[in-house]
């Protein structure tokens, strides 16, 4: 009976590797340089929105510009993080599942895999959200939006638990400088007179519709 219920326990348990791989590690690095790639380009989307909310730069570029700048750094970001957590199922000195790699804890992955899960869920769902923001009102996005800063945190977590490259003392510097900038501007942030007035952008919808035969904005 003991020797059947191990021979079940081996046959059913996944093996650590991929069957008939080596443990050749270049995906990691490959892996690990997107996933850098996400973080430092999300902190870069954290504090442009930032900026654009405090309207420190309305003096030097148009706000139609800022939030091109602002949707393009978006989609880089989510792109670099999605290649990053996709890039784990074809590694070959671990075994990744979809599962593992797209839900957090449930899914089988630790929990410092499990926070940037979670983070750049978040995040995305923040981001598809501006496809219904003609169905919610200013305030309501505002606030769903607020959800991307959390997801940020996650992820900025996600990365100092699991990196490999501490001996790199120039990347700690850059992720720790860039998360004290992002810092100050969340603190100027929730001290702004804009964002005590909880007003709706002016240019938060440039493009313009046509409804009963009245353009509007």
């Amino acid at each position: 009976m003991a020797k059947t219920s191990l021979s079940t326990a081996f046959i059913t348990a996944k093996p650590k590797i991929r069957p008939g791989v080596t443990t050749d590690a270049t995906l990691s690095h490959v892996s690990g340089i997107l996933g850098y790639a996400a973080f430092f380009l999300l902190a870069a989307v954290a504090i442009w929105g930032m900026l654009m909310s405090t309207h420190l730069l309305d003096r030097q570029v148009r706000r139609q510009t800022l939030y091109g700048g602002h949707m393009m750094l978006t989609v880089l970001a989510l792109a670099s993080a999605v290649m990053h957590a996709q890039v784990q199922f074809f590694r070959h000195d671990v075994y990744f599942t979809e599962a593992k790699i797209w839900l957090p804890w449930i899914g089988g992955a630790p929990t410092s895999i499990s926070m940037g899960i979670l983070g750049a869920e978040l995040v995305v769902a923040v981001a598809a959200s501006i496809w219904f923001q003609h169905r919610m009102n200013y305030r309501r996005w505002a606030r769903f939006h607020w959800l991307s800063y959390p997801g940020f945190i996650l992820i900025a977590a996600h990365v100092g638990v699991s990196t490999r490259e501490q001996h790199f003392s120039i990347l700690v510097a850059a992720m720790a400088a860039i998360l004290f900038v992002a810092l100050i501007l969340a603190i100027m942030r929730l001290l702004s007179p804009v964002m005590k007035q909880d007003q709706p952008d002016q240019w938060f919808d440039v493009v313009e519709e046509f409804e009963n035969g009245i353009y509007r904005r």
